[in-house]
């Protein structure tokens, strides 16, 4: 079973995992999941596991590459104490790509996508940036000098297991753990944007690389989680360019060399390098009112998205390659077409249109039922229907399923 097998079913336990907590919280009515913010949160993980399914292996040929030339043996797959040293020694390097990745600007851009959630959730976790992994190979290429490769993709996928169980607010100060593990109140301190927060606990599994040097921070109060200048977008694809976005404009203020230092100091220094630049003030990203229908449908529609990914994931393999990026587009429509229905922006009900139409081309290829052309058609016309109408609820209105807004203004 390959590793993209092994995350996909991995992801079938996330998203139960998140229901259990979607649940919790509404059953308390603290508002820790908003229509909106879970939207964006899912479409983020889809769109990166769309990416990582076709590039994956160009970020792995340089760690297979090296591990096929040392010379001398790596740890064996059969010691126990060779799987925790593996471990130990996959997390030291989370850490430093984690620390480089706040504290250089070209890799926050990447980075920050992650850490642009607002509601401190499992979802959360799924928030995966779309290129997080464009540089941080250079990172783990020198774990190919004592790791097989395959205890790499152990370390890997237990990694990214241990790392999800942290997003939660749900989960209380676990004594002495804390001071060996990362857990779920270090890791709310990493995500808060207060300023005794701010570039804290990167470590991943544990926390001991923290406090040897220098980066941690306990929780005493609770943590504000979201950047000081957020995004200010429901769209999970143009969410991982906004960064790059304000980098390209910070160049264009910056004087000489300076248009040069904007891209690799850190994001707390731009403002000196490239002074004039706009202010992107804390904003409430659940101020949203749109009507019913069109809240009920965002929710209802986004539900295959994860589905038709575990699909392409599972089954994939033995598609063309015009059959994987048709699906792979289709995804990826949704993604933005949803983020836009909840922007309101005018192209979105096109583009859902769009998207469903080829899912049900592609449905009918694959799977050899013409008849599932006319599901994709009919959802296109409910879309246009919906969109005719004007979407925000007039002011007063109650809350809707899915979409209490947090309790604490962002400021």
């Amino acid at each position: 079973m390959s590793e993209l097998q092994l995350l996909a079913m991995a992801y079938a336990g996330f998203l139960a995992l998140i229901a259990v907590e979607f649940l919790w919280s509404r059953l308390r009515a603290d508002g820790g999941y908003r229509l909106e913010e879970f939207v964006v949160n899912i479409g983020h993980g889809v769109l990166y596991q769309v990416w990582d399914s076709f590039t994956k292996v160009l970020f792995m040929v340089p760690f297979m590459v090296v591990a096929a030339w040392v010379p001398w043996s790596t740890l064996p797959l059969d010691a126990p104490w060779a799987w925790l040293l593996a471990v130990v020694l996959f997390d030291f390097s989370t850490y430093w790509a984690h620390r480089h990745h706040h504290e250089i600007n070209i890799l926050w851009a990447i980075h920050s996508a992650h850490h642009a959630a607002e509601d401190f959730n499992l979802a959360a976790a799924l928030r995966q940036p779309l290129l997080q992994n464009t540089f941080k190979w250079l990172w783990r290429l020198p774990l190919a000098l004592v790791l097989p490769v395959e205890m790499f993709v152990g370390a890997v996928v237990f990694d990214y297991l241990f790392q999800f169980l942290q997003h939660t607010r749900y989960v209380g100060r676990l004594g002495p753990l804390e001071w060996v593990l990362n857990t779920p109140s270090h890791h709310r301190v990493h995500h808060g944007r207060q300023k005794a927060y701010l570039d804290k606990n990167y470590g991943g599994i544990l926390i001991i690389w923290d406090r040897m040097f220098g980066t941690f921070e306990p929780e005493v109060e609770e943590a504000d989680v979201g950047l000081t200048q957020p995004l200010g977008t429901y769209n999970a694809l143009w969410a991982n360019l906004e960064i790059w976005a304000r980098l390209v404009r910070a160049t264009g203020r910056a004087q000489g060399w300076n248009k040069l230092r904007v891209w690799f100091v850190g994001p707390a220094e731009l403002h000196r390098v490239a002074p004039g630049g706009p202010s992107y003030p804390p904003q409430d990203l659940g101020s949203t009112r749109l009507r019913p229908a069109m809240r009920l449908y965002v929710a209802a529609a986004g539900m295959p998205i994860p589905l038709l990914l575990a699909w392409s994931i599972l089954g994939g393999e033995t598609w063309s390659l015009a059959a994987r990026v048709a699906v792979a587009l289709a995804i990826v429509l949704g993604v933005v077409a949803l983020g836009g229905l909840l922007e309101e922006k005018a192209w979105a009900r096109w583009l859902e249109s769009t998207r469903w139409v080829l899912t049900g081309a592609v449905g009918a290829v694959l799977l050899q039922l013409p008849w599932l052309l006319l599901p994709g058609l009919l959802v296109a016309a409910v879309v246009h229907v919906l969109g005719r109408e004007p979407q925000r609820r007039p002011a007063g209105e109650g809350e809707l399923p899915l979409g209490a807004s947090a309790s604490v203004t962002r400021a």
